[in-house]
């Protein structure tokens, strides 16, 4: 899943945020990450878990940064 930032100079700390809870990236340019959920392999999620899951975490960290906006691109 790729996620897109409005202000690259929060891209590092949205990276750390993710990884906290479960969702490790890597960097695809200076606004854009590829993420990933680590779950567990005895309950695998579906694609739309998975994506429930990114989104909530990204909602969460906008609200704590004003201002940044980030779309879930795929």
């Amino acid at each position: 899943m790729h996620i897109e930032i409005s202000d690259p100079s929060f891209v590092d700390d949205l990276r750390v945020y993710l990884q906290r809870h479960g969702c490790p990236s890597e960097l695809r340019g200076e606004d854009r990450l590829e993420v990933r959920v680590i779950w567990s392999p005895e309950t695998p999620l579906s694609e739309a878990q998975e994506r429930a899951k990114v989104f909530a975490h990204v909602r969460d960290w906008c609200q704590d940064h004003p201002g940044v906006k980030a779309n879930l691109l795929s």
